[in-house]
């Protein structure tokens, strides 16, 4: 069982890729109260372990308030969702609690940390790195032998060359 913290737009996204992947949902956690489901999914206010069984995704696209939900909640079991329609390379090394949307393409000897947000039609190129909490907006091109630093986000339609090195917290 699936729960996802968020309720907004990346919620929405999060909640679709999970239905393709024919993953049950239990519900959404956020703090608003002004929201009280999301495609008829219960949002909830808090949420409780209660069995082993149960899986979350931090549904925040803010990278610096992502890794703050995710250290507030270190007895989460944290689910990557890669979309059918993505291509990751069985090489590649994927982090918990990512997202992968359709059309990315991850080659092999890439490693994404965990919490990470690779858009739709996102390419990595082969020995790259991303690091923990890093955000690939839609159309970005990434070459090969690159290093994104831990945080950044890298904005849709960006182009790195390879063997660049992206510093941590950076907005490319």
């Amino acid at each position: 069982m699936l729960y996802i913290y968020g309720a907004t737009a990346h919620a929405k996204t999060a909640v679709d890729v999970a239905e393709d992947l024919d993953i049950e949902i239990g519900g959404l956690i956020d703090k608003s109260l002004l929201i009280e489901d999301v495609f008829d999914y219960e949002v909830q206010l808090h949420h409780r372990v209660k069995d082993a069984a149960e899986n979350f995704f931090v549904a925040v696209k803010n990278p610096g308030l992502r890794e703050r939900i995710v250290s507030e909640n270190p007895e989460w079991n944290f689910q990557s969702l890669i979309h059918p329609k993505a291509y990751v390379s069985k090489r590649a090394e994927i982090g918990e609690g990512c997202i992968i949307l359709p059309g990315a393409t991850i080659a092999p000897d890439v490693q994404i940390g965990n919490h990470c947000i690779i858009s739709g039609s996102a390419v990595i190129e082969s020995n790259t790195i991303i690091e923990d909490f890093v955000n690939v907006g839609p159309n970005v091109s990434i070459g090969a032998n690159v290093l994104v630093g831990r945080g950044s986000e890298i904005k849709a339609n960006t182009h790195i060359e390879d063997e660049e090195t992206i510093p941590k917290e950076s907005v490319v």
